[in-house]
C-alpha cells in the first residue's frame, strides 16, 4: 500500500479519468478533479455502485482547464497533477465539455490545439507554480492510428517537449498509450478485438509484408485495458523513480507494478 496522496485529475468524468480517480481511491488517495459542471451527471443506466461511490468520494472542482483562476487555488497540497483530457476527433465539444473544458465562442473552437495542447500546458504551468506539486502526469498517445490528422500527434509531442523541458522543476509522467478499451465502454471491447486479430495477422501471415510500409502498419500494436493505464498513472506517481515518456510496453509494465 503507496502512502496516502492527495491527486488533481483534469478530466476525471471521462473515460480515462474515471478509472484514474477509481484506482485512486482504491489506495485512499484524496482525488479532486477539475470538470465544467461540477460533479458529473448520471442517468440510471450509467449509474452503478462503483461510480456511485467515485461520485460521491471525489472532490469535483467547477472551472475551465484554460482558465487557471477557476482552479489554481485547489492545487494547493496537492502531490500530484493528471491530465486526461483529449479528442480523438475535432469538434468533440460534449466530451470536452463534461471533461472540464469549453470555449466560449463557439463549438467549433474544440479543435486539437484548443483541447490536446492548450488545456494541458495551462494546467502544466499552474502546477509549476504552486509549491508541493511534485508529479504532472499526461496522457499522450502512440502514433499509431491511420488516418488521423497528424495535428492529433504533433499537438501532444508538443506538450510533451515542454513537460520535459522543466522536469527540474516537476517530475513529467507521459504516457502513450494505443486504442483502450473497457467493458464499461461496449463499444470499444470489438474494437479491441478487431486491433488484436490484425496484429496477429500482421506478425504471422504474408499481410505483414504486403503492408509494412503503409498507414496501416503502424495500426498493429498492442491494445490496452484502460484499468491497466489508469494503474501506470497511480503507480508511476507513487514511485518517484518512473519519468519520463512510458511506450506502450512501458505502460503494461508499471500497470502490473
Amino acid at each position: 500500500m503507496t502512502a496516502a496522496r492527495k491527486i488533481f485529475v483534469v478530466g476525471g468524468s471521462g473515460f480515462v479519468g474515471q478509472a484514474i480517480c477509481r484506482a485512486a481511491l482504491v489506495r485512499g488517495w484524496k482525488v479532486l478533479s477539475l470538470s465544467r459542471h461540477g460533479a458529473p451527471e448520471r442517468t440510471a443506466a450509467t449509474q452503478d455502485r462503483t461510480t456511485s461511490r467515485v461520485d460521491s468520494t471525489v472532490q469535483w472542482i467547477k472551472g475551465n482547464a484554460l482558465e487557471p483562476k477557476t482552479f489554481e487555488q485547489h492545487l494547493s497540497g496537492c502531490d500530484a497533477v493528471v491530465h486526461s483530457v483529449g479528442v480523438l476527433m475535432e469538434n468533440g465539444y460534449k466530451k470536452l465539455a463534461n471533461a472540464g473544458y469549453t470555449t466560449s465562442s463557439s463549438h467549433a473552437a474544440a479543435t486539437y490545439e484548443s483541447a490536446n495542447r492548450d488545456t494541458a500546458l495551462c494546467v502544466a504551468r499552474a502546477a509549476r507554480r504552486t509549491p508541493g506539486v511534485g508529479a504532472f502526469a499526461y496522457i499522450s498517445a502512440s502514433d499509431v492510428l491511420p488516418f488521423i490528422d497528424s495535428r492529433y500527434i504533433s499537438t501532444k509531442r508538443e506538450v510533451e517537449r515542454e513537460l520535459l523541458a522543466h522536469r527540474d522543476q516537476v517530475r513529467p509522467i507521459i504516457l502513450r498509450p494505443g486504442f483502450m478499451f473497457s467493458s464499461s465502454r461496449p463499444i470499444t471491447l470489438p474494437i479491441a478485438a478487431g486491433v488484436d486479430v490484425f496484429r496477429t495477422l500482421y506478425q504471422r501471415t504474408p499481410l505483414g509484408c504486403v503492408l509494412k510500409n503503409t498507414p496501416l502498419a503502424k495500426a498493429a500494436s498492442p491494445t490496452l485495458r484502460r484499468e491497466l493505464v489508469a494503474e501506470a498513472i497511480i503507480n508511476a506517481i507513487a514511485d518517484p523513480q518512473v519519468s519520463g515518456i512510458l511506450e506502450i510496453a512501458d505502460i503494461e509494465r508499471v500497470g502490473r507494478g
